[in-house]
């Protein structure tokens, strides 16, 4: 009898019984709290509603990142340096390629090869189904600082699925850091005429990409 009764009775269905109700099929809209779909960008502090606001009540924490500070880090091929931190009340990112200057030589040496005739067999194919040459080989932080000035913090991974947006990217290059071109002749063959793009700035919590 105590069994019958645990699965007849209201009270244990009820969570599931709601849901079905025609007043949840009205033109009301619930109410909803949306300091709790927050992603750190400030509101109401309560104890859901991000991460940064529970540092926040840490007040030794708080005291010692209201100054000035920096943290350091390296890649896992240790060649690019990170460096985040606090200047005179602003945050910033900063990063160093150490073998930037490397990678120009190779694209120099590249170029050479190629006006001589050599032939690359990982070069992409032209249009007209010969073997071409590579376009560029820009260091990581060249194209983190393009894609921040220009098309707004964009990387290259998205923009190149774009054929004018590609376009631009290529035009930066041409003109802003031709030592990383690697195409015979050092001109980049831009399939079709695009407008230079104009500087976007920034919008990101973290401001201050720097080479």
């Amino acid at each position: 009898m105590a069994l019958a009764w645990f699965f007849t009775d209201p009270l244990n269905t009820l969570m599931s019984y709601d849901n079905n109700q025609p007043e949840y099929l009205d033109d009301t809209d619930p109410e909803k709290n949306y300091d709790y779909w927050r992603q750190d960008h400030g509101g109401t502090v309560t104890n859901h509603n991000g991460v940064a606001d529970s540092l926040l009540k840490n007040d030794r924490l708080y005291n010692a990142m209201k100054g000035d500070w920096s943290r350091t880090a390296w890649n896992v091929s240790h060649n690019i340096k990170t460096t985040t931190g606090r200047e005179d009340g602003k945050f910033y990112i900063r990063r160093e390629q150490m073998n930037a200057e490397a990678v120009a030589r190779r694209c120099a040496e590249y170029r050479k090869a190629a006006e001589a005739g050599y032939p690359d067999p990982l070069a992409p194919l032209m249009p007209d189904g010969t073997l071409g040459w590579k376009w560029m080989d820009l260091p990581n932080v060249v194209s983190i600082r393009i894609s921040d000035t220009y098309f707004g913090g964009m990387p290259w991974a998205a923009i190149k699925h774009d054929r004018t947006l590609k376009a631009q990217f290529y035009r930066v290059v041409q003109q802003e850091c031709p030592q990383y071109i690697c195409y015979p002749g050092g001109r980049l063959p831009i399939p079709i005429e695009v407008p230079y793009p104009s500087k976007s700035g920034e919008t990101k919590f973290f401001k201050g990409h720097q080479v």
